[in-house]
Order: C-alpha cells, then sequence, then structure tokens
C-alpha cells in the first residue's frame, strides 16, 4: 500500500480531528493543558467550553488551509517564472533560487559577471555554460522578476502562518489549563454560610418579629 504524502496525511487529520475533540473526555488540569497543546481547542471541549474549542480549532483549521493556498500558489508562480527564464531567457537545466533572482535583476550573465569582476567578487562568477541567459526583452524580465517576487512572498506567508500554528496550539494549551484551574478551584471552594434576615407582623396581637435564618 502506498504511504501518505505530507499533504494528504495533514489533510486526513484535519478530517478526523472533529471525532477526536468529541471522543475526549479527561478533565484535569495537565490532560487539558496538553490535549489542546496537540489539538487545540481538545481541551477547551472535554472542560464543556465548546465556543472556545470552536475558536481555537477554526483557528488551526484556517492556518493550515492558509498555508495549503500559498504553497499552492508559491509553486505556480515559481514554476511560471522558471518557464518565462527559458522561454525568453535561454536558461537550461535546473537552478536553485538564487540564480532566478540574478537572472531576474540583470539582462545578461556577461552583464552580471562584468559587474562581479568590476567589484573583485570572482567567487560569484557564472562560468558553466549552463548558467547562461540572455533576455530578449526588458519587458520579460521585469514580469518574470514580479512572478519571482510573488512566489518568493507566498512561501514566506506559509513560514509565518506556520509559526501561527505553533502559537495557536500554545494559546490553546494555556487558556486550557487556566479554564481547568477556575473549574476545579470553583468545585472544591466551601461555599459560606447565607444569613436570611425578614421583618414578619407577629401572631395574635399586633407587633411584629424579626425573623434570622441561615443556611448551610
Amino acid at each position: 500500500m502506498r504511504s501518505l504524502r505530507p499533504g494528504p496525511r495533514l489533510i486526513l487529520f484535519v478530517l478526523i480531528l472533529p471525532s477526536l475533540l468529541f471522543a475526549a473526555e479527561g478533565k484535569s488540569r495537565k490532560t487539558a493543558f496538553f490535549q489542546s497543546l496537540v489539538i487545540p481547542g481538545w481541551g477547551q471541549y472535554s472542560l464543556g467550553k465548546k465556543n472556545a474549542a470552536l475558536a481555537f480549532f477554526g483557528t488551526e483549521a484556517a492556518l493550515i488551509g492558509g498555508i495549503y493556498a500559498f504553497r499552492a500558489y508559491g509553486a505556480s508562480a515559481r514554476d511560471d517564472y522558471e518557464a518565462m527564464a527559458a522561454a525568453y531567457a535561454g536558461v537550461v537545466g535546473n537552478h536553485g533560487h538564487g540564480f532566478y533572482v540574478d537572472v531576474g535583476n540583470w539582462t545578461s550573465v556577461d552583464e552580471f559577471n562584468e559587474r562581479r569582476l568590476q567589484e573583485r567578487q570572482f567567487d560569484q562568477l557564472y562560468v558553466r555554460d549552463s548558467d547562461r541567459w540572455q533576455w530578449d526583452t526588458d519587458q520579460h524580465r521585469a514580469e518574470m522578476r514580479s512572478r519571482r517576487v510573488k512566489a518568493d512572498r507566498a512561501f514566506n506567508s506559509v513560514i509565518y502562518m506556520i509559526g501561527g500554528l505553533v502559537l495557536n496550539h500554545v494559546a490553546s494549551a494555556l487558556h486550557a489549563g487556566r479554564a481547568s484551574v477556575r473549574r476545579d478551584v470553583s468545585e472544591t471552594e466551601t461555599p459560606l454560610p447565607a444569613w436570611a434576615f425578614a421583618v414578619q407582623p407577629a401572631s395574635g396581637r399586633g407587633g411584629i418579629r424579626f425573623a434570622v435564618a441561615r443556611s448551610f
């Protein structure tokens, strides 16, 4: 049986997450903390705080969806600018990100190398035949560079959203821990006796009487 790739595994995780929330029963302080640390909203649901659970879980789902969307857009934009470099600048073979940054910033490899020689940065020269490029027009070069920038921004957004996932897990765990503490305190506190005072008409002869009651 073929193993699932990271993408399908993550989608499967999101699909089964609601059933995990409904199956949760642990209600101790540590249990709620670690539940929400693993799955945001799990600890809140086990404590009966369904609105908070929905908020944390919804944030998690939105972030995961955003990661997939930005990754797909970034990959598409990267394919586009690499195709443009091949079609309009004569780039051949596979190259790293830094190479395409230079291709988008310089009209030709000769122009790039000339500047590196002037600055005595000999280690940055492109000397292989497969590293050559020459743009047909500045318009195509500018468009390729624009798509490369868009792809970089998309991939950077993925990094930010991964950071948001981590923060969501930590925030959910802290919230569940505090909610569990408050619940434990409310359950263990001994209620103070309540006093009640009342003024009532006296039976028989006229007058009034004072009544004092204490509840336990």
